[in-house]
């Protein structure tokens, strides 16, 4: 029987909180001058790119399934889950950044056509974990390695898989979800726009392009120089369905958020990560099913 738990909360709490203050502006150039203007006019760092921003907003739904690993008909510790999210889900219409802060104002900040003339997105697909407790009623869980895809597309059709974010693991704690990785892009095959974000306080050989900076100065580079990604959400949930079905339970949400990128040039030999702070996958649509349960 699925129930559907109608809610917009948002959920910053203090992973938010910590990792908006070390918070870095970035800028993004698609390589074309959409709006006509050049840099500096309306903000932009380059002819063919945006202002600064401080971060993004997104959307994007999730579909869990957790397991019933030892059949007693509950979510307890030890049950096995996998999550999607993003393109592997839904439409691009669901599934995109939406904008960013700054957004475009006119004679003040510049998107270079954001939103008409190309999109962003990304997908994850089949995350796996395990439940590792249950504590108020609220399930905690951790993430196995896995992998984010990040896309561009200049006709809502084609996608253009740009730069992976390959994911270390993470967790729940009940409130919000955190995954760790680091910005990859080996086997990207179009390295056209590898180097569409760049950050906006560091360069490596000259070059602020986040595939630059990895290819020569980050993980894959001789010099070990890391640069870290951090990018908190704060999300919030619409809808979820929570559905028992053979063998466990479906969850699915449509979520809103939006989030930061912190770039911090590391002298030590450290892999570079990127921080997925509160991305609610699953943890706060578990945490209201439950808290609606208990309430039932």
């Amino acid at each position: 029987m699925s129930k559907k738990v109608l809610f917009a909360m948002a959920t910053a709490g203090l992973l938010m909180g910590a990792s908006a203050a070390n918070a870095a502006p970035f800028y993004l150039d698609v390589g074309t001058n959409y709006d006509g203007v050049p840099a500096p006019q309306r903000d932009k760092v380059t002819d063919t790119g945006t202002s600064l921003k401080d971060e993004f907003l997104f959307t994007y739904q999730s579909r869990t399934f957790i397991q019933d690993t030892n059949g007693d008909g509950v979510i307890s510790a030890g049950d096995n889950l996998t999550t999607s999210g993003g393109l592997a889900v839904g439409n691009l219409t669901n599934n995109q950044i939406t904008g960013f802060t700054p957004n475009q104002v006119f004679g003040t900040h510049s998107n270079n056509g954001y939103g008409t003339n190309w999109l962003l997105s990304f997908s994850v697909d089949n995350l796996n974990g395990v439940v590792t407790g249950v504590n108020g009623g609220v399930p905690t869980f951790s993430y196995s390695p896995g992998l984010i895809e990040m896309y561009i597309s200049f006709d809502g059709v084609n996608m253009i898989n740009f730069m992976n974010i390959a994911v270390s693991g993470g967790g729940a704690t009940g409130v919000s979800t955190v995954l760790t990785g680091t910005a990859d892009f080996t086997g990207i095959a179009d390295l056209t726009y590898a180097n569409l974000f760049h950050s906006a306080d560091f360069e490596c050989n000259g070059s602020s392009g986040f595939y630059d900076i990895w290819l020569n100065c980050g993980d894959s580079g001789a010099d070990a120089l890391a640069i870290e990604f951090l990018a908190s959400f704060d999300t919030n949930i619409f809808v979820s369905d929570f559905t028992a079905v053979p063998g466990g339970f479906d969850l699915t949400s449509n979520h809103d958020g939006s989030g930061t990128f912190t770039v911090v040039a590391n002298n030590v030999p450290e892999p570079a990560s990127l921080m997925l702070l509160g991305s609610g996958l699953l943890g706060l649509g578990l945490t209201r099913r439950r808290k609606s349960k208990a309430a039932a």
